[in-house]
């Protein structure tokens, strides 16, 4: 059946305040970065190599690790100085 679109974009929940989405590769997540994981986002509570230095297993509070293989959007911390 055909269906219609919307010029409307999916909803996604605002980042974290005080946070700036960038673009990393695995080897750049830092433990305390976000991730949107399930249409929430994630903090990263501890972090793991998955065999070779370019893969991660990430781990978070409430949820099943992740394993990282190619870069995507996480959201850090501004630094203050």
């Amino acid at each position: 059946m055909y269906e219609r679109k919307t010029k409307e974009q999916p909803s996604i929940s605002p980042p974290p305040v005080g946070t700036v989405g960038v673009t990393r590769p695995p080897t750049d997540v830092r433990i305390g970065d976000f991730i949107l994981l399930d249409g929430q986002y994630q903090r990263v509570q501890d972090m793991r190599s998955a065999g070779t230095s370019a893969h991660r297993v990430l781990h978070f509070a409430r949820r099943t690790p992740l394993i990282m293989r190619e870069a995507r959007t996480t959201y850090r911390p501004l630094e203050r100085r």
